[in-house]
């Protein structure tokens, strides 16, 4: 996977935003690595975005595991010895009971990355969520009832997974430990569908301060951001530490 493009570490690739990265990221022959249940289900997904079986064979290394075993993180972000500089975790779920897997995925990673102690401290983004800012208002009045009570369980955990991160930069500022990470992005879309992107000049960006509120946004618009704004954007870290 030898390449002067930097290695980019996948987790939740099977989920729309995080796939829609890995595809653009492929396509454009970046080496990749990406962490899978079932990496045949991986392969399929990817091939009926329009990725080349050429392409994931050549450009991508995929890992069975499970993300909470933080043997199958270290090997999913440091194959062949050379541990990625940039990581996108796509990793979510939304149900009525307690949910976890966000702030556990991202735990695992961290652990992982300290065990690793790479030389070059990757830059992690996030698939997050408004309605969890404690800035200005990023959801639209009509939909403040659906964040507040059925989708309250999902954002605990997307806050959660954010102060971890938050937490993880904290202590190696103070000097207590080393930080495992270089910066982290918080994406904070609208309600996610599965519809067409729109195009990247119609995509409405914010930041906590200013907030770009809407209703809905594609998975496949979230995901060509991430690759045009943080992969293939060499100027990447002006966005370490966005939310």
């Amino acid at each position: 996977m030898n390449s002067s493009k930097p290695l980019v570490a996948f987790f939740g690739a099977t989920g729309g935003c995080s796939a829609a990265a890995l595809a653009c990221a492929l396509n454009a022959d970046y080496p990749c690595t990406a962490l899978a249940r079932t990496p045949s289900k991986l392969t399929e997904l990817l091939l009926s975005k329009g990725v080349s079986q050429s392409a994931i064979s050549t450009h991508l290394r995929v890992t069975q595991g499970d993300v909470r075993d933080v043997s199958a993180v270290k090997n999913a972000l440091s194959p062949d010895g050379l541990t990625a500089s940039i990581i996108v975790s796509g990793i979510g779920i939304y149900t009525l009971g307690k949910i976890t897997i966000c702030a556990e995925a991202v735990n695992s990673i961290l652990s992982a990355l300290v065990e690793l102690k790479p030389v070059q401290k990757p830059l992690i983004a996030v698939i997050s969520s408004t309605g969890i800012s404690a800035g200005p208002r990023d959801v639209p009045i009509p939909l403040v009832p659906l964040y507040k009570i059925i989708l309250h369980n999902g954002h605990k955990d997307k806050h959660n997974m954010e102060q971890l991160l938050v937490d993880s930069l904290a202590q190696g500022a103070s000097g207590r430990t080393e930080p495992p990470i270089r910066g982290f992005v918080f994406l904070r879309p609208s309600l996610l569908t599965n519809g067409p992107a729109a195009g990247q000049p119609k995509l409405r960006v914010g930041t906590v301060p200013k907030p770009a509120v809407g209703y809905t946004v594609s998975r496949e618009d979230v995901g060509k951001w991430i690759f045009n704004q943080l992969l293939a954007n060499e100027d990447r870290d002006r966005w370490a530490g966005e939310k």
